[in-house]
């Protein structure tokens, strides 16, 4: 099997596996409306979808064009349905690429790559069905533990997913930082609109980006 036909048969099976990672990821929320019939009403479907998928949409478009030259095809489509990548998919795939001697992009890049994020994927899985089995039974004393702090479980899940982004260049996040909380605080009050203004704090670090590297004191 030459190269290019090993190419187009990850990018067939990859392809093939994303859909169906996606029917069965929409076929948990689906399963429980009509079991129990309590199907989501559109406000809440919109807030959620104002909360969550105007941040990650951009992040997972943004993610695919400048982890996949690096993780090659085969990790690509494996971090993106496992999930995780910033933080351990694409550091395994270089870390593997490193330890090998191999520059990424290449035949043998490709091969390590797919290898090193398949088996973080599977250590992953392994650890947290063991977790969720050892945990299982005393789930209802965690559940009366951890009630109190059920309110700060998201903004802690989002806050620890950020400093991922923030440590890296600290720098770009004062601007947006700053006119965000500026704009939440006196301006846009309401939390169902506040996530919408993500794509323009996006476009503000952006232009401090290109600003701060035209001035040298970034790279």
């Amino acid at each position: 099997m030459s190269q290019q036909e090993y190419i187009a048969g990850l990018h067939k099976s990859g392809k093939r596996f994303v859909i169906i990672s996606a029917l069965l990821m929409l076929a948990v929320p689906l399963i429980f409306s009509v079991v129990y019939n309590a199907w989501p009403t559109w406000d809440l479907m919109v807030s959620g979808f104002m909360t969550v998928g105007i941040i990650y949409i951009p992040i997972g478009i943004i993610e695919t064009y400048n982890y996949a030259p690096m993780m090659g095809v085969g990790a690509t489509y494996i971090a993106n349905i496992t999930g995780n990548i910033a933080n351990m998919k694409l550091p395994a795939a270089l870390t593997a690429m490193k330890l090998a001697k191999v520059e990424p992009g290449s035949d043998e890049a490709e091969i390590i790559a797919t290898l090193a994020v398949a088996t973080s994927s599977i250590v992953t899985t392994i650890i947290i069905l063991v977790g969720m089995v050892l945990l299982l039974p005393y789930l209802s004393v965690i559940s009366e533990f951890l009630s109190p702090v059920t309110a700060y479980l998201v903004p802690a899940i989002f806050g620890a997913l950020g400093v991922v982004f923030v440590v890296r260049n600290w720098q770009l996040t004062i601007a947006p930082f700053v006119v965000m909380l500026v704009l939440f605080l006196f301006v846009i009050k309401n939390p169902t609109v506040q996530p919408a203004l993500v794509p323009v704090a996006s476009l503000i670090s952006i232009g401090v980006a290109r600003f701060l590297f035209k001035k040298g004191w970034i790279k």
